[in-house]
C-alpha cells in the first residue's frame, strides 16, 4: 500500500465518497475512477511496462466491527448490516516487472511475487491445459466443474512442487491431494450478470442429504443455479482463523444444499470431496492444509482492462487490519474478513505523506491479464504466519524453524479496482472465473 497525497480535486472526490457513512444497513460499494489529476507512474510504453497506477480501494473504516449479509442459494447477497466506507486512494506496483530473468532480477534487488511469501503469483498456461480448457463454455457449470476443474488442480499441484523446489522450504512434505470444489464466474457486463443453470445425470436424484441413497434406482436430472456475479470492488480476504478449518471440515462431509460437486458426487456415489480421516488429521494439526483460488479471464479476444484484480502482499498486512464479515447462507454461516487501511491512510482529513517508518499495504496487480495466464491466490495456510497466531505474515514460525523456511504468507488480501491507464468506455467487459482449491500435504513427520 503506498498512500498518495491528495490533490484538491483528488480531496473533493473522496470526501463525497466518504460522506453518509452509517454503522447500520448499507449497500455494496461501486468501485470508482481516480480522479483525472491523479497522475500514473511509468512511461509511455503500455500497461504491461508501466510502474504502477492509481486507484481508489474500498476499504472499510477502522470504526467498523463486524460486518453481515445473507446469501440465497444462486450466490446473490442481500444488503450489508454494519459496514462503514473508507474509500482510500492507493498506488498500486505492476508486478510484472518482477518478472524478469534471474540475473536481471539480482541486479535489481527485484523479487517475483510468490504463493508462499506473498499469497500470490501468476502462471502461464501448459499446451495441455490450453487443450483442455479452449472449447469449454465458463457459463456451463457442469462443464466447468467435470473439465476445468481437473485443470485447476493440475495447476496447484504443479506450482506448489515447483516452488518447494526452488525455495528454503525443500523439507516440506509432498501434497497428499489437490481438490477443486468450488467456483464464481464474474462478468462486468450488466447484461451478463444473472443466474446460470447446469442440469446434471445422476444415478439417484433421491438421495438423502447425508449422501446415502434412496430405493429409487432411476436415473434422473439433478438441476443447480449459479450466479454470474460482478467483479468484488472491495478490500477483502476469503477465509478467517475459524472460516478456513470449519469449511475443510464441511468438505470431509456431504454437500450441503448449495454446494457446486453436490450433483457430481451424487451422480459418482460418492459422500464427500475429500477423505474424512486426512481432513480430520490436518484439523488436528498433523498435516499442512490451504486454499488456494486459481483466477483466469475467460475472455479468449481481449485482455483483461474493465476492471483488473489487484492483491496486498500478504509481508505487509496485519491482523489490526481485518473486520469480521459473517455470510448468512441457508444451511451455514460463512466468514470473511474486510480490511481496513493502516493507519497511515491518506483519508479526507489528512492532507500529509505518512513517514517511511510507518506501516504501508503493497499493492501489485498484473495489468493485461490474458486467457493464457492464470493468477494463483492463496486464500488460507494453516502454517502461515497470522494462521500460527502471529501479528503478521513474514515472521518465522514453529513450522518455519522446523523447516528451515521463510515466513509464510497466510492470505493475500484482494480487490477489483478501476485501472484509469486502460480502462476506457469502450473498453471490453471483464469475464473470468476463479476456482477453489483444497490443499492438504502429507504428514508431517
Amino acid at each position: 500500500y503506498i498512500p498518495c497525497k491528495l490533490k484538491p480535486t483528488a480531496r473533493k472526490i473522496m470526501t463525497a465518497l466518504a460522506a453518509g457513512r452509517g454503522s447500520g444497513t448499507s449497500s455494496w460499494p461501486s468501485m470508482q475512477r481516480p480522479p483525472a489529476d491523479e497522475e500514473n507512474d511509468g512511461s509511455s510504453s503500455g500497461p504491461t511496462r508501466k510502474g504502477s497506477t492509481t486507484a481508489i480501494m474500498n476499504y472499510v473504516s477502522p470504526e467498523t466491527t463486524e460486518i453481515s449479509t445473507r446469501r440465497d442459494l444462486g450466490g446473490s447477497d442481500s444488503t450489508l448490516v454494519g459496514a462503514i466506507w473508507n474509500p482510500t486512494l492507493v498506488k498500486v506496483a505492476n508486478a510484472r516487472l518482477l518478472m524478469g530473468r534471474e540475473e536481471e532480477e539480482e541486479k535489481d534487488n527485484r523479487r517475483r511475487m510468490t504463493l508462499d511469501a506473498n499469497g500470490f503469483e501468476l502462471w502461464a498456461n501448459t499446451e495441455r491445459d490450453e487443450a483442455t480448457f479452449r472449447n469449454i463454455d465458463f457459463s456451463d457449470q457442469d462443464r466447468v466443474v467435470d473439465d476445468y476443474y481437473k485443470t485447476c488442480e493440475r495447476l496447484v499441484s504443479d506450482a506448489i512442487m515447483s516452488q518447494t523446489q526452488t525455495s528454503t522450504n525443500a523439507s516440506s512434505p509432498p501434497i497428499a491431494c489437490v481438490c477443486a470444489f468450488d467456483h464464481n464466474v464474474r462478468s462486468s457486463d450488466k447484461a451478463s450478470v444473472g443466474k446460470i443453470s447446469s442440469t446434471h445425470v445422476a444415478a439417484d436424484n433421491n438421495a438423502n442429504e447425508d449422501g446415502k441413497k434412496s430405493n429409487n434406482n432411476n436415473k434422473s436430472a439433478t438441476t443447480t443455479t449459479a450466479q454470474v456475479q460482478n467483479p468484488a470492488g472491495l478490500v477483502h480476504a476469503d477465509y478467517t482463523k475459524t472460516s478456513a478449518p470449519r469449511r475443510l471440515h464441511d468438505l470431509s462431509n456431504p454437500p450441503k444444499l448449495n454446494d457446486v460437486l453436490r450433483p457430481k458426487l451424487i451422480a459418482e456415489n460418492r459422500r464427500s470431496p475429500l477423505d474424512p480421516t486426512m481432513v480430520q488429521e490436518a484439523l488436528e494439526g498433523k498435516r499442512r492444509y490451504s486454499f488456494i483460488n486459481v483466477w483466469r479471464s475467460v475472455d479468449a479476444e481481449h485482455p483483461v482492462k474493465n476492471p483488473p484484480l489487484a492483491c496486498i502482499d500478504a509481508a505487509t498486512a496485519s491482523v489490526d487490519d481485518l473486520r469480521m464479515f459473517k455470510i448468512h447462507y441457508v444451511d451455514r454461516v460463512g466468514e470473511n474478513y474486510f480490511v481496513c487501511p493502516p493507519s497511515t491512510s491518506s483519508s479526507p482529513s489528512s492532507s500529509s505523506s505518512p513517514s517511511s517508518s510507518e506501516r504501508r499495504h503493497s499493492w501489485y496487480y498484473y495489468p493485461d491479464m490474458t486467457i493464457q495466464e492464470a493468477l494463483l491466490l492463496k486464500q488460507w495456510d494453516s502454517v502461515g504466519g497470522m494462521a500460527c497466531g502471529a501479528q503478521s505474515d513474514g515472521a518465522k514460525n514453529d513450522h518455519d524453524v522446523q523447516h528451515g523456511s521463510d515466513g509464510l504468507s497466510t492470505f493475500t488480501i484482494h480487490s477489483a479496482f478501476i485501472d484509469p491507464s486502460i480502462c476506457r468506455e469502450e473498453s471490453p467487459p471483464r469475464k473470468s472465473i476463479e476456482v477453489r482449491c483444497a490443499v492438504i500435504w502429507e504428514k508431517d513427520i
